[in-house]
């Protein structure tokens, strides 16, 4: 009965539209502090160690994923940067699909970061409309990080052509048996834990009555959470937990994580220059494909 009150609730849900011409919209820059405790409550929510805190005291890293906890703070208010507001209801729709960070000399301080972004596409997709922005990072005149980042407005319907001003990179796509296979827990609290470390929160993945509304059947975990265990498991299997030596991580979110869960990370490839991968699900079902580490 729950599963046919989803079903009706999704098929008669208010419908939402965006236009094409979104992309002119101009976005502010955005200024964020970075500090050494927001990194390390980052460190500990992804960590796939139980012992987080001597880990993270042991690695004293920044995790590349961290860049997508920064520009969430302004893509969750994102009205509160562009020169033409949009429907609020649009951005509760968002549900990530891809991600490219690449890194440049990362200084130690990054309390006065300053990023600048621009919207780079708007399209349709078979799931709703797909947007695509670019991200770069600046401490003082110097860039630092690079990051395209796009997501599916969940069910939002395009008015208007596709715009494509600039196309994502995306990543190599390689289909072979994996090299070795690791599996990870994922806890059934794991996408409210996310939330509250990672600051990445969206009804989506915290409130399960309007992940239903949206056809899904329940809240679903972030992709940049899946993203980001799946990379320590690479990175502490391979590289000897030594981040120092990543130029660019990338990976296409292709599927829903429903808690709790088992991933699969899959290594298909690896060699001096970089690190491929995907991650499935205890049922099989394939959520990041095009996994790449690029080593400096």
């Amino acid at each position: 009965m729950k599963k046919v009150f989803a079903f009706l609730k999704y098929i008669f849900r208010k419908r939402l539209w965006v236009s094409s011409q979104l992309i002119d919209v101009k976005i502010k820059d955005f200024s964020y502090s970075l500090s050494k405790e927001k990194i390390n409550f980052y460190n500990e929510v992804v960590s796939n160690h139980h012992n987080h805190s001597k880990f993270i005291n042991k690695a004293d890293f920044l995790h590349p994923v961290v860049f997508a906890k920064i520009n969430w703070q302004m893509i969750q208010n994102l009205n509160n940067f562009l020169e033409k507001k949009i429907n609020p209801e649009i951005l509760e729709t968002l549900v990530h699909q891809s991600e490219q960070i690449i890194l440049n000399n990362i200084p130690k301080d990054l309390n006065k970061l300053v990023i600048k972004s621009k919207l780079i596409e708007i399209s349709k997709h078979k799931r709703g409309t797909k947007l695509a922005i670019k991200f770069e990072y600046f401490v003082q005149d110097n860039i630092i990080a690079t990051e395209f980042s796009s997501a599916i407005l969940f069910g939002v319907k395009l008015h208007g052509k596709d715009r494509i001003l600039e196309q994502m990179p995306w990543p190599e796509k390689i289909n072979r048996k994996p090299i070795w296979t690791e599996h990870l827990r994922i806890e059934k609290d794991l996408p409210y834990k996310y939330a509250e470390k990672a600051e990445i929160d969206a009804a989506i993945h915290t409130d399960p009555v309007f992940a239903k509304s949206l056809g899904l059947p329940d809240i679903i975990l972030q992709g940049t959470c899946t993203f980001a265990k799946s990379l320590n498991t690479i990175i502490q299997k391979e590289l000897n937990n030594d981040y120092s030596n990543i130029q660019a991580v990338s990976a296409r979110f292709t599927g829903h994580v429903v808690t709790p869960n088992i991933l699969k990370i899959n290594l298909l490839k690896q060699n001096e220059k970089s690190l491929n991968f995907n991650v499935t699900t205890k049922q099989n079902k394939v959520v990041i494909k095009g996994g790449t580490i690029l080593l400096k």
